[in-house]
This record gives C-alpha cells, structure tokens and sequence, in this order.
C-alpha cells in the first residue's frame, strides 16, 4: 500500500473513531458516547444540561457550568438551579440566552 493511500485511510479512521461507530451500530444519538454536553431546552422557562462536571458561577441572573467540551453561560433573571447531580444540572428561570465560552 502507498504511503499516500496509507495517510489517507489513518485521517479517515480518526475522523471516524470508535465512539462514533459504536453510536452507529447501536443506532444511540450522535455525540451520546462522547464527553460533549447534552442541553435540551423547553422553551426558555427550563434547562437540562447532561455532562455537567461542576457549577462555576451561580446568581439569579447568571449560571456558568463547566461541562466535558468547555465552558457554558446561560444568563435570564429569577434563574435557579432545581436539580444538581453528578454529571447533571436543571436550571428553571426565564433563560434569556445560552453561550458557550472559550
């Protein structure tokens, strides 16, 4: 085999590593295997954030969270954090916006 051909089929193996084929074969969300955080948004009264690895600031206008693939904002008013577990957080409040920060 070419080194080319070689070089080639090593980039497609990275691109496409073994989370993502196990995600594939067993039919589970794209990114359910990786360490990248989970955010499902009901309207902009309720936040679930699986993947959270720790509450970094807390007001009632401001949540920042530090999940597997970088840091999180999510700013609002009357903002609380109903539910807090090990690898997941429930923010309530009315969620003005979401960021994600460097």
């Amino acid at each position: 085999m070419s080194a080319a051909r070689t070089k080639r089929r090593k980039r497609k193996i990275q691109k496409n590593g073994l989370p993502e084929k196990v995600e594939r074969v067993l039919e589970l969300p794209v990114g359910s295997l990786s360490s990248a955080a989970r955010i499902e948004l009901m309207g902009n009264k309720r936040v679930i954030v699986d993947g959270c690895h720790g509450i970094v600031e807390y007001s009632d206008d401001l949540v920042r969270m530090q999940t597997g693939s970088g840091m999180i904002r999510f700013k609002g008013t009357m903002l609380s954090i109903s539910c807090l577990t090990e690898d997941s957080a429930i923010i309530e409040g009315n969620i003005l916006s979401l960021e994600y920060l460097s």
